[in-house]
């Protein structure tokens, strides 16, 4: 049945393309494990048994079983396999884990005058939205640039933000110095991964300080300036600026600083 996850992929990749793939491998996973002709011929039994199998065979995660299953659902629900629907439980929840981020000092330390990863710190980028940026939506007035957010699902996904000035400055010198045009960053997400973890490893740093470790530390360090200088923080402003669909995944940001700060606090007593 291996046509009916190309099908599928097919189905969800006018969407986001990658979790298109992510989906439509979990679902491929599902039909070898019933390995029947058809779906018509999967009982809801074969459907237990699955779950059974995931939780005594795969090591997953919870946050990997959640995204396991809802690909499965959104897979029976898109071919109306109802009665299989029902075998798999519609209330799907899991801990998400806190952000791994890093303070100021080290996060400086890390991007160091690096342009590429300067950017990606100061706009909050997931990788793959770094080779999306373009030198003529970037205007060195006033420091506006254009940013495609990529986790967006059919949403508006193009944004204004402006570049804090020390970055601006090092992005002007970089794209002065090379002659950019066009890609402001002409390079692969694989090698803009490797510039990172020279740095990472330059700095002995935990390899469990992913490339995404950036953007959870500035969307952190925003929300910390805020809770420092205001006693508040302006969740919609920060969760336009992060791409954020929901403000509950801004709100998370915000828990992590008020932590932060009331760590700090108590250290200083």
């Amino acid at each position: 049945m291996k046509i009916l996850s190309q099908k599928f992929y097919n189905y969800l990749s006018y969407g986001n393309k990658r979790t298109a793939y992510i989906y439509a491998r979990h679902v491929d996973d599902f039909l070898r494990f019933v390995g029947k002709d058809s779906l018509d011929a999967v009982t809801p039994l074969d459907v237990t048994d699955w779950l059974t199998s995931l939780k005594r065979d795969k090591d997953y995660k919870d946050r990997t079983l959640h995204l396991c299953l809802s690909a499965v659902r959104k897979f029976l629900k898109v071919m109306r396999a109802y009665e299989l629907l029902d075998a798999i439980p519609s209330e799907i929840s899991y801990t998400p884990s806190e952000p791994l981020w890093l303070d100021e000092k080290t996060t400086f330390q890390l991007i160091s005058r690096v342009p590429v990863l300067c950017i990606a710190y100061d706009l909050a980028l997931r990788i793959g939205e770094v080779p999306l940026l373009r030198t003529e939506t970037l205007n060195f007035n006033t420091g506006d640039i254009e940013v495609t957010r990529l986790k967006h699902k059919g949403h508006s996904n193009k944004y204004i933000l402006r570049l804090d000035d020390w970055c601006l400055k090092i992005l002007r010198d970089h794209v002065e110095q090379y002659d950019v045009r066009g890609k402001l960053f002409p390079m692969s997400v694989m090698w803009i991964n490797t510039i990172f973890r020279r740095r990472r490893s330059a700095l002995n740093m935990s390899e469990n300080y992913k490339f995404h470790c950036l953007r959870h530390s500035r969307i952190t360090h925003i929300a910390i300036q805020e809770l420092e200088k205001k006693g508040f923080v302006d969740e919609l402003s920060l969760s336009r600026f992060a791409g954020h669909l929901r403000t509950e995944t801004t709100r998370m940001y915000v828990h992590l600083a008020t932590k932060y700060l009331a760590f700090k606090s108590r250290r200083e007593v």
